[in-house]
């Protein structure tokens, strides 16, 4: 009787073991995602919001028959010998250019990131775990 009763007992140990182990994978597949985005963008506070503000206003500059410098703070910034372009339509279709370049690396990173972590989730042993993502880890470049 006592082994019919432990059954169960085993059979939650076991299930909490994989969930740990479940969840210690994703983590290290979100970290690896984490560290390949780094080395296409500057990681530091804000920067993320920078890049999207300065897509946005290359995007307005663009688009504006008549812009006025004034209206554009960030491609000012920018602008001018020894800067990141010489002018300020340059400096716009560059930042659009980036984000465009960015939205292509980061969709593939996305897919793989979020295929190994739906794998993991549904993996029934930790083996295919580690195999799960050891292929993530290969596949990135």
């Amino acid at each position: 009787m006592r082994i019919v009763a432990d059954a169960p007992a085993k059979q939650a140990a076991l299930a909490a073991v994989l969930q740990a182990a479940r969840h210690a994978a994703i983590g290290r597949i979100n970290g690896a995602a984490g560290e390949l985005r780094r080395t296409f963008i500057t990681s530091i506070p804000g920067q993320e919001m920078l890049y999207l503000a300065k897509e946005n206003e290359a995007r307005l500059y663009i688009a504006d028959p008549a812009p006025d410098m004034a209206d554009y703070p960030l491609l000012s910034a920018e602008i001018g010998p020894g800067l990141t372009a010489p002018d300020a339509g340059q400096l716009a279709q560059l930042w659009l250019n980036m984000g465009h370049q960015w939205r292509q690396v980061a969709a593939q990173i996305e897919t793989a990131r979020l295929g190994a972590v739906y794998a993991v989730e549904a993996a029934p042993d930790e083996a295919t775990i580690a195999a799960i993502e050891a292929a993530y880890q290969g596949a990135l470049p």
